[in-house]
């Protein structure tokens, strides 16, 4: 038994077709998708409908991702007419915009209806608990030392606690518990020109039936990507934000919560309520030694 695990796609529908195709290869017998499929590239519209087409023929298991969070709380604040926190074309959400407008009232039901972690019972296997963020929350990182990490292992009803968000692929063995993560399938960080994901197959051991790990990383063509980028506009709608995706899909370097702390930083320091201006950006980037890829 071979299942595919795949997690933060991030639109990126180059590096996932990468990853499906080894998966099928495999082949594998069932696929977990732990969420965030769109934004940050250009192709959210395509990565959505090929999910779509994909789940149609195979056994998938799909959760909420805090990127599918964040597009169902713009639509309550435009249903609601809350103008204060529409997203806007600039670096601090022009990125999410940019995606947003590609969805349609079916991937909204969609997103709706996916869970926030599910616990996979099958009969003859351990039970797995599977997340994006934590069990309760898309938005709780989950690190491979985090002490969070060793609470959620105790407070589980399973061996095992697989989930993502975090980009950095890797495991945690705690008080008999395994702890999963496979990273990144759209914007992998600390690698560049690969995508992440991994396999979990069965085993026995001592007697007993285990699940063992495989972390892959799979090539792409992250140069497309980048010039895909370029051409969809997506870098005039979000500069500093996209020009740090782009550092990470060039080199794996990742600077992108730093760059929003420090944007938001400057813009407290200036007296200003949000960062919305891009001269914070501009300084937060220059500082950081993020490139202008434009």
């Amino acid at each position: 038994m071979k299942i595919g695990i795949i997690s933060d796609i991030h639109g990126n529908i180059i590096a996932l077709k990468a990853c499906i195709s080894y998966m099928k290869s495999v082949p594998c017998d069932e696929y977990f998708f732990l969420g965030d499929y769109i934004s940050d590239t250009p192709y959210t519209r395509e990565t959505i409908d090929y999910v779509y087409d994909f789940c149609s023929k195979h056994n998938c298991i799909f959760l909420r991702g805090n990127r599918e969070d964040y597009m169902l709380e713009q639509r309550r604040i435009i249903a609601q007419g809350v103008e204060n926190g529409k997203w806007r074309w600039n670096s601090a959400t022009g990125n999410l915009l940019f995606a947003y407008r590609q969805l349609n009232e079916k991937d909204f039901l969609f997103f709706e209806h996916l869970p926030i972690s599910y616990q996979y019972s099958k009969m003859g296997y351990p039970d797995v608990t599977i997340c994006h963020g934590s069990p309760v929350s898309s938005r709780e990182r989950l690190l491979i030392e985090g002490e969070n990490t060793k609470e959620w292992l105790k407070k589980i009803n399973t061996d095992y606690l697989i989930c993502s968000h975090t980009h950095l692929p890797g495991e945690l063995e705690y008080q008999g518990k395994h702890y999963y993560n496979c990273g990144s399938v759209g914007i992998a960080i600390g690698i560049c020109g690969y995508a992440q994901c991994m396999i979990i197959e069965d085993f026995c051991t001592n007697g007993k039936i285990a699940w063992n790990p495989t972390f892959l990383k799979i090539p792409y063509d992250n140069k497309k990507v980048v010039q895909d980028i370029r051409k969809s506009g997506l870098l005039s709608k979000a500069p500093w934000f996209v020009n740090s995706n782009i550092q990470i899909l060039l080199t794996g370097t990742d600077y992108s919560s730093q760059l929003v702390e420090l944007a938001n930083k400057l813009a407290r320091e200036a007296g200003e309520q949000d960062s919305e201006d891009e001269k914070y950006w501009r300084e937060a980037a220059q500082r950081l030694g993020i490139p202008d890829y434009r």
